[in-house]
């Protein structure tokens, strides 16, 4: 139901011409697929070895993202674009136990999903209705509509491929598919929507990345499709955009409280929801700002409670020990845990806490330092992270604003 329900908001994406006009869009006859580098065996290698020795993580915290941007040959155009998060633990003992959250902007309706998942069974909440529905995790994964499992293309399907490391060691292959390959693998497990029973359709460019970090844990897959489709006589090219992101692999614990128990016993099955009850007016603005500090500002307050302080900070407490502060004045989010206090500057890519500083880039750190300040300065960087995911952004997308 979950997906379903995902899937018909998103059904609303080729239904007609009336968007905004502008002066981006292309015909769809206008791109065309080009290789950007032979194809080097070396770099393929290491990509196999890198998904033959992948580690398969007991728990981890996932953000995705797809976005579809569509200009039609009139000049109009239009937007879709979700973004969502998965928290689950208890994977390989096959008792997970999960939280979702869904955020969903189309044509103008906007829908939010969250739910907590526990035997076997999805408790969720679509905008204000309540409902439950029996799925296995596999399900409840395919319900973010964006492909979560790491995916080995064949070296015969392999336009180019290229391979770079950054300051983490985290290793990232971008690849090229030859143009029947990428037809192929759009349709099969990207094309949620449908594209590809519209007439016309070709993948006229693509271009994915898969990032592995030094432990071998896969943590990133960035994906991008140009689409052409012809709709309505008109020619339609469709830019599509997804990602997925992991966090805290291995280190992740989802509890599910008495109080939450108590609330989802309440919840009915999605077979008998009262359609009519359902809502797509948000009671609050969370559409996307010029830039993404003030995004991140609206949804810190709107979709995570946040306090806006007044003074450039927003502040919220996580339990009575421990909170979280956020301060756009200096560029820097903090963590107080009783009274001790760590920081993690998005500016400068540093942590510290008192007299310890870790310099991310370069993985130095003052002397004195002890590792457990070390470990927590690092999770620091990671709870931002998570901020700004479950707010549909990305610690790049705001260091990029710095």
């Amino acid at each position: 139901m979950k997906r379903q329900i995902t899937a018909v908001l998103a059904l609303t994406l080729l239904c007609g011409c009336a968007g905004t006009n502008a002066n981006t869009s292309s015909t769809a006859a206008s791109v065309s697929t080009a290789s950007s580098a032979p194809l080097d065996a070396d770099s393929y290698t290491a990509y196999a070895s890198s998904f033959t020795n992948k580690k398969t993580p007991d728990s981890y915290y996932a953000a995705v993202n797809s976005t579809y941007k569509m200009n039609y040959s009139d000049n109009s155009n239009e937007l879709f674009v979700m973004d969502g998060t998965l928290e689950a633990s208890g994977i390989s003992a096959g008792s997970v136990t999960a939280h979702t959250t869904q955020h969903i902007s189309s044509k103008g309706t906007d829908s939010d999903l969250a739910g907590y998942y526990y035997g076997g069974r999805l408790y969720n909440t679509y905008n204000n209705v309540n409902y439950y529905e029996d799925m296995s995790f596999n399900d409840l994964k395919s319900s973010m509509l964006v492909p979560m499992d790491a995916f080995q293309f064949q070296q015969s399907t392999v336009d180019s491929i290229t391979a770079s490391k950054d300051s983490d060691e985290n290793v990232s292959y971008t690849i090229k598919l030859n143009s029947s390959s990428a037809t192929s693998l759009f349709t099969s497990r990207y094309d949620s929507y449908g594209f590809s029973q519209y007439d016309g359709y070709q993948i006229t460019d693509n271009t994915i990345t898969d990032t592995f970090n030094k432990d071998g844990y896969f943590i990133k897959e960035q994906v991008s499709f140009d689409i052409a489709v012809t709709y309505k006589s008109q020619s339609v090219a469709v830019n599509y955009t997804s990602s997925v992101s992991y966090l805290k692999m291995d280190a992740t614990a989802v509890a599910v409280t008495d109080d939450i128990k108590t609330a989802n016993a309440s919840y009915i099955n999605y077979k008998d929801i009262d359609t009519s009850t359902i809502t797509t007016e948000r009671l609050i603005d969370d559409s996307a700002e010029s830039t993404t500090t003030a995004t991140f500002k609206k949804r810190l307050v709107g979709r995570l409670n946040y306090t806006d302080n007044g003074d450039g900070t927003y502040s919220t407490k996580f339990n009575e020990n421990e909170s979280y502060t956020v301060d756009f004045n200096n560029k820097t989010f903090k963590y107080t845990n009783y009274s001790i206090a760590y920081s993690y500057s998005w500016e400068g890519n540093t942590g510290s806490m008192g007299a310890c500083t870790l310099k991310f880039d370069t993985g130095s750190s003052s002397s004195g330092c002890e590792d457990t300040t070390l470990t927590t300065i690092k999770d620091v960087k990671t709870y931002l992270e998570m901020e700004l995911y479950y707010c549909g952004l990305s610690l790049e997308d705001l260091q990029a604003d710095a």
